[in-house]
């Protein structure tokens, strides 16, 4: 068995890539994946003034629900384009980000988000360099965007 096929984009795991939304054409997130460094030291700075209670079993679920959620609107969902809530446009900020993760009724926009930022083929080596060589010509320019990856 090649273990190249394991290979993991550390970049793109880091800093991001794009991922369209369940069949929309223009609706996409930018997702680090869930585990990389900023999130791993975020969760565990977080965590800190809980231990106690997490090795005893007590801690409130309310609680890790709303540091789960404030890790993933700092380390994981970075950006999205073409959101919409009750046919309003959402600009991407990082409060944002952490409203939405936060509220209940979009409990199944958090799910989704965990989950694919959970998918390890969406940071795979192999899969950055076919999707790059996939990206149309970039203009002579550079843009802040430049490096963003679309998957």
């Amino acid at each position: 068995m090649d273990l190249s096929r394991f290979k993991s984009d550390r970049e793109a795991e880091d800093d991001g890539v794009w991922v369209a939304l369940d069949g929309s054409e223009n609706a996409s997130v930018k997702l680090a994946r869930i585990g990389n460094r900023r999130y791993r030291d975020a969760m565990q700075r977080r965590m800190k003034p809980f231990r106690r209670a997490l090795r005893a079993g007590t801690l409130e679920e309310a609680t890790a629900e709303r540091i789960t959620a404030e890790v993933l609107a700092e380390t994981v969902l970075l950006d999205w384009r073409d959101l919409t809530l009750d046919g309003r446009a959402l600009t991407y900020s990082p409060e944002r980000a952490l409203s939405l993760l936060l509220d209940p009724a979009l409990r199944d926009f958090r799910d989704l988000i965990v989950e694919m930022a959970s998918d390890i083929e969406l940071y795979r080596q192999q899969d950055q360099e076919a999707a790059e060589k996939n990206l149309p010509p970039s203009s002579a320019g550079t843009s802040p965007g430049a490096k963003n990856r679309i998957s």
